[in-house]
């Protein structure tokens, strides 16, 4: 009896070893075996790019069932997809259009995933990868939201999805994920614009932990173009004004001289023909004696032409008079 228990005991721990190698198990739900490859095809995701790579086949036996080995995952959390394909190319058109031959899920090498039987080919699923559960309950937030019906609300969403993120979304590769449906619905510059704190902080925090620097790639990518559109504009704005405020100075200064000479030809002309006449000797160098000598008038005269001078042309003296010329 002993024996047998201890028999039993190494076939269950065996069981135990064989399925905890295995990182995704479970069942797929054919009813018509002959309208599909009895293979399952395992392929990991980039969602920058919109592209998956097949990694990975499983074969599906009589029950339904496969399984793909830890092997398969890296440590990191990474997107995978699991997909069933139609036998015929009319087939697969046909089935493509009624049936979800696929289904996607956040995975690790060190998590696992059951595909349960149920009504569809990959139906409900157990894991115990938190960035898929947390990923699963954006999901059905964005169900419940109906983002792709015609009266969807982008202000709505984007206030009670950033809600959502900030109280829930502890996972940062599940954050990267709604980043992306953000863009997907052309709102993501828009949010980046009103929230460059937040995603500033985003980035560090992503830059500071364990997932793959090509995972966020495609956020600092965004981010450094909208900081240098930002920059590239405010130096565009700047060189405007600053263009603006050389036109005006050289407006005003073109009035200023205008003025001045405006102003001093208008001096000038109040000055009578002696004035004017004293003016010009003044400037040519003579003296008070001279000038009253050259032009037969007395010394005092000419204290007072020179007075009245200086007076018409608001100057002080000579070397003024000189600048006035």
């Amino acid at each position: 009896m002993k024996f047998k228990n201890y028999i039993v005991t190494i076939v269950v721990l065996m069981s135990v070893s064989i399925y905890s190698q295995n990182a995704i198990t479970g069942y797929v739900t054919i009813e018509n075996p002959k309208d599909w490859e009895q293979k399952v095809y395992l392929s990991q995701l980039d969602i920058d790019k919109k592209t998956d790579t097949t990694i990975a086949t499983s074969s599906v036996d009589k029950n339904g069932y496969f399984a793909f080995d830890q092997s398969m995952f890296t440590a990191q959390n990474h997107i995978y997809k699991v997909k069933l394909n139609p036998l015929s190319p009319r087939e697969k058109k046909t089935l493509s259009n009624t049936i979800e031959n696929f289904k996607l899920f956040i995975l690790s090498k060190n998590d696992t995933i059951h595909f349960k039987k149920g009504p569809t080919l990959f139906a409900e699923y157990t894991t115990n990868n938190k960035a898929d559960i947390e990923w699963q309950r954006l999901k059905q937030f964005e169900a419940r939201h109906n983002i792709l019906s015609d009266d969807f609300d982008p202000k709505q969403y984007l206030l009670e999805t950033k809600g959502y993120v900030k109280d829930s979304l502890h996972i940062l590769l599940v954050k990267l994920i709604s980043i992306k449906k953000l863009d997907d619905q052309k709102l993501l510059e828009t949010d980046i614009k009103a929230n460059p704190k937040y995603y500033n902080s985003l980035l560090k925090e992503l830059k500071t932990s364990d997932l793959d620097p090509q995972t966020y790639a495609y956020l600092e990518n965004k981010l450094v173009f909208l900081t240098q559109r930002v920059t590239q504009r405010n130096y565009q704005i700047s060189l405007l004004i600053n263009s603006i405020t050389i036109v005006i100075i050289m407006i005003l200064s073109i009035v200023l001289i205008k003025y001045r000479k405006n102003n001093t030809s208008s001096s000038l002309d109040s000055l009578s023909k002696q004035e004017r006449a004293v003016k010009e000797l003044i400037i040519s160098g003579k003296t008070n004696k001279e000038i009253a000598n050259e032009l037969f008038i007395s010394l005092s005269t000419v204290k007072t032409h020179i007075s009245n001078i200086y007076s018409k042309l608001n100057v002080a003296n000579r070397q003024e008079l000189q600048l006035k010329k």
